[in-house]
């Protein structure tokens, strides 16, 4: 199952950073950041696979020296912790602070997607347009 909530998601651009896979549907912050870590990993660990060097990529897009290890989940915690990260992750937070549970989680009331519009966009993110995303940050 794709979690999509167009409250917590109101723009593409949030849908891109937000959008995860998970069995069921999260009823608070923490479990979703939990996810976006874990989509990192996958992230990261797809852009390996298909010849990408995960490393040059946030450097680039980020426009910060990463100095740490090389695994995946060493990439992934500096992903994590990066300024544009913790701008991203704390949007979210606010987002679900002000979530309104009496409005069904695809309500365009708040702006943002039809769900099959959503699902088309989270089949095509990778690192390199999850990265682009967040450089801009305009959430």
């Amino acid at each position: 199952m794709i979690f999509f909530n167009n409250q917590l998601m109101p723009t593409t651009s949030s849908a891109t950073l937000y959008m995860v896979s998970n069995p069921v549907a999260f009823t608070r912050f923490e479990d979703h950041e939990a996810a976006i870590f874990i989509q990192l990993h996958e992230l990261i660990d797809r852009a390996f696979a298909e010849g990408d060097d995960p490393i040059s990529l946030i450097e680039n897009y980020l426009e910060i020296i990463y100095a740490g290890g090389h695994q995946t989940g060493d990439i992934a915690n500096f992903l994590m912790q990066s300024d544009k990260m913790v701008l991203a992750l704390w949007t979210l937070k606010e987002n679900w602070n002000n979530l309104d549970d009496s409005i069904p989680a695809d309500s365009l009331l708040y702006g943002g997607m039809e769900k099959k519009e959503a699902l088309q966009l989270y089949a095509e993110i990778t690192l390199r347009t999850y990265l682009e995303v967040l450089s801009g940050t305009d959430l």
